[in-house]
């Protein structure tokens, strides 16, 4: 019998051991997931376990420290971002609001002013006026486009066939600027996984780009091409083009505070920022090209639709 006392006592001793032991493993866990919670430092859970499903759960628990620190810097870096372009866009709204207001004042109270100078003041003020919607108009769509997470419902597309109607609401634009769109349709259907209305705001803004900005090389076109696993559409021009530095960073631009941007440089606002948005929505992706006065090109591709 003494014997089983001793035994009985040994395990007892053993069980109070790993429970010790059990219990200063789980508090230098919380200590650690406490120190995460403030610091996002994982090396706070860089603790030795003996227990293999306490072992697990600091691993789990490292993993989601990671995501963590990821959205943390991810949300911080948005943050920064929306900032700036708030600042940025308050100091771009000034210059015409200021001379959309100076024209008009002028107008409205200086009596030396022919009928002439003051129809023309009128309209001055009036562009100004419609730089300054458009502007603000880019602002509250690509505030929309990212607080908006609901997945856009895909379905199939035939570029080739929606394009020549996307061409035709901007026919007056090309005559009014004395050009003739190049176009290159492939002879088979072009069919991509798309959202038609996105993909028109996005053919559209492209080519309302390339009218304003390319026209002065008296070209501009747009082609789509089927490929293996995607199909691609260019809108193209040979206008002044794009600075080869700012090529990296033409879809990321927030209204950056660029003293030498101005509002006639390609790029300068919101609206390919807007582009990107639309297309990653598609799931696909943009890229862009320039040879100034030879060949400025943006490509849309999509997946493809396969048999």
């Amino acid at each position: 019998m003494i014997w089983l006392t001793v035994l009985s006592m040994g395990a007892a001793a053993l069980l109070l051991i790993l429970w010790l032991r059990l219990k200063r493993e789980i508090r230098s866990l919380t200590q650690g997931l406490k120190l995460i919670a403030y610091e996002a430092d994982r090396r706070q859970l860089r603790l030795a376990v003996w227990d293999r499903d306490l072992a697990a759960l600091r691993s789990e628990c490292g993993l989601l420290a990671d995501r963590w620190k990821e959205e943390a810097l991810r949300s911080g870096r948005l943050d920064e971002s929306r900032r700036r372009m708030l600042a940025n866009l308050a100091h771009d709204i000034q210059t015409p609001l200021a001379g959309m207001l100076g024209y008009i004042e002028s107008a409205a109270g200086d009596g030396r002013l022919t009928e002439e100078q003051r129809t023309r003041y009128l309209d001055i003020a009036a562009r100004k006026g419609r730089e300054l919607s458009a502007m603000l108009r880019d602002f509250f769509e690509l505030s929309k486009l990212e607080a908006d997470d609901t997945p856009v419902r895909l379905q199939a597309a035939d570029l080739a066939e929606l394009l020549p109607e996307w061409l035709l609401s901007l026919y007056p634009e090309f005559e009014r600027m004395g050009l003739e769109p190049e176009v290159d349709l492939p002879a088979a259907p072009a069919l991509v996984w798309a959202e038609p209305g996105l993909l028109e705001r996005v053919a559209g803004n492209l080519l309302s780009n390339a009218l304003r900005y390319g026209a002065p090389g008296g070209a501009v076109g747009i082609r789509v091409q089927v490929e293996e696993e995607h199909c691609a559409l260019t809108v193209w021009d040979r206008g002044p083009g794009i600075p080869q530095g700012e090529l990296p960073f033409i879809f990321e631009r927030l209204y950056t505070s660029d003293p030498s941007r101005t509002r006639t440089r390609r790029g300068s606002g919101l609206g390919l920022v807007i582009v990107k948005r639309l297309v990653q929505r598609q799931q696909g992706a943009i890229e862009v090209s320039s040879v100034p006065y030879e060949r400025t090109a943006f490509t849309v591709r999509l997946k493809r639709v396969r048999g």
